[in-house]
C-alpha cells in the first residue's frame, strides 16, 4: 500500500508541474497586452514600459517562469495587475464559496442518485424503472442555469423560503448555500441515477453473484455486500469526475445566485484581461483537481485491493 501512496503521490506532483507550467506559458501566449488594458490605449509609451518595468513583464521569459515556480513554492501568486491586491488572499477568500458549493451539491447528488439508481436497477423493467429513467433523462436535459432561475423565482421570490441573492455571512451559511447546491445536485444526481443503475446491472449478472442466491443468502445482502460495494468503482469514477467539472462549471450558478466564488471571480479577471489573477485561479483549480485525482486513487485502492497490485 505504502508502494502505490509514494506511486501516486509522484504522479500528483508531475502531472501538477506540468499543468502550471502549460498554464504560465499559455497566458503568455494569450493575445492582447495586459499593461494597455489596465492603462487604457491612451496611455504614453513611456508610461506603459515604466509599468511593464514595475510589473516584471519586461524580464525574460525564463526569469519570469522562474520567479512564477518560486512564488507557489512560497504560496505566492503575485499580485492582481488591476487593483495589486494579492492574488492568493483573493483567492482564499473566494475559494471557501465555490468549494462549499461543491461538497454541498455532491452529497445531495449522491443521496438523490445512488439509491435510485440501485432502486431502478433492482427493479428493472418494472414501472418504477421506466419512471426512474424517464426522469433522470428530463432532469439531466436540463441547463443548470435554466434551473437555478426557476428556483430562485419559486423558493426565493415566491415562496420566500431562502434569501435571493449573495453568499451570506460565511461560506457554509445554509440559507444562501440551499438553493445553488439543491440546483447542482439536482443535476448531478440524474446522471448518477442512470451511471448507478447500469453499474449495478452489470455487477448482478456477474456468476459470483448468481452463486450468493443460490447458497441462499438474502436479497438484501446479496445486494449490499457483494453488489454495490463491487459497482463503486465505476460511480466512484463518475463522482470524482462531476466533483471536477464542478469546480470548474459553478460559474454560471455563481452569477444567477450572484454568489462570491472562483467562478465569478474568473469572470471579471477575464474581461478586465487580468491575466495574473486568472492564472491563479487556474493554478488553484489545477491543484484541487489534481488533489481529487489523487484521493480517487486512493479510494479505488481501499474499495478493490486488486488496484494496488496493478
Amino acid at each position: 500500500m505504502l508502494r502505490f501512496v509514494l506511486q501516486r503521490t509522484a504522479d500528483a506532483i508531475l502531472t501538477a508541474f506540468l499543468v502550471f507550467s502549460f498554464v504560465f506559458f499559455a497566458m503568455r501566449l494569450l493575445p492582447g497586452d495586459p499593461v494597455i488594458a489596465m492603462l487604457g490605449d491612451r496611455a504614453s509609451a513611456e508610461t506603459i514600459q515604466n509599468v511593464r518595468a514595475s510589473l516584471g513583464l519586461d524580464k525574460p521569459i525564463l526569469v519570469q517562469y522562474g520567479e512564477f515556480l518560486w512564488g507557489l513554492l512560497n504560496f505566492d501568486l503575485g499580485n492582481s495587475l488591476i487593483n495589486r491586491a494579492s492574488v492568493t488572499e483573493t483567492m482564499l477568500r473566494n475559494l471557501p464559496y465555490t468549494v462549499a458549493l461543491t461538497i454541498a451539491s455532491t452529497i445531495v447528488g449522491i443521496l438523490i442518485g445512488v439509491p435510485l439508481g440501485v432502486v431502478s436497477a433492482m427493479r428493472a423493467g418494472k414501472t418504477t424503472d421506466h419512471a426512474t429513467r424517464l426522469g433522470s433523462l428530463f432532469g439531466s436535459a436540463l441547463p443548470d442555469f435554466y434551473l437555478g432561475v426557476l428556483f430562485l423565482l419559486l423558493f426565493g421570490l415566491t415562496l420566500r423560503w431562502f434569501p435571493l441573492l449573495g453568499g451570506g455571512d460565511n461560506a457554509f451559511d445554509l440559507r444562501y448555500l440551499a438553493m445553488p447546491a439543491f440546483t447542482l445536485g439536482l443535476l448531478k444526481g440524474f446522471g448518477m441515477i442512470r451511471l448507478t443503475r447500469t453499474a449495478v446491472l452489470d455487477v448482478a449478472g456477474r456468476d459470483y453473484v448468481r452463486t450468493a442466491e443460490a447458497l441462499g443468502m438474502s436479497r438484501q445482502n446479496v445486494i449490499w455486500r457483494h453488489i454495490f460495494r463491487n459497482a463503486l468503482i465505476p460511480v466512484t469514477t463518475h463522482l470524482s469526475l462531476s466533483i471536477i467539472a464542478t469546480l470548474g462549471g459553478t460559474i454560471a450558478i455563481e452569477l444567477v445566485f450572484n454568489r462570491p466564488g472562483v467562478g465569478q471571480l474568473l469572470v471579471g479577471a477575464v474581461t478586465s484581461r487580468d491575466y495574473t489573477l486568472i492564472q491563479g485561479g487556474i493554478v488553484i483549480l489545477s491543484v484541487l483537481v489534481v488533489t481529487i485525482n489523487f484521493l480517487t486513487d486512493l479510494l479505488y485502492a481501499v474499495i478493490d485491493p486488486r488496484v494496488r497490485a496493478a
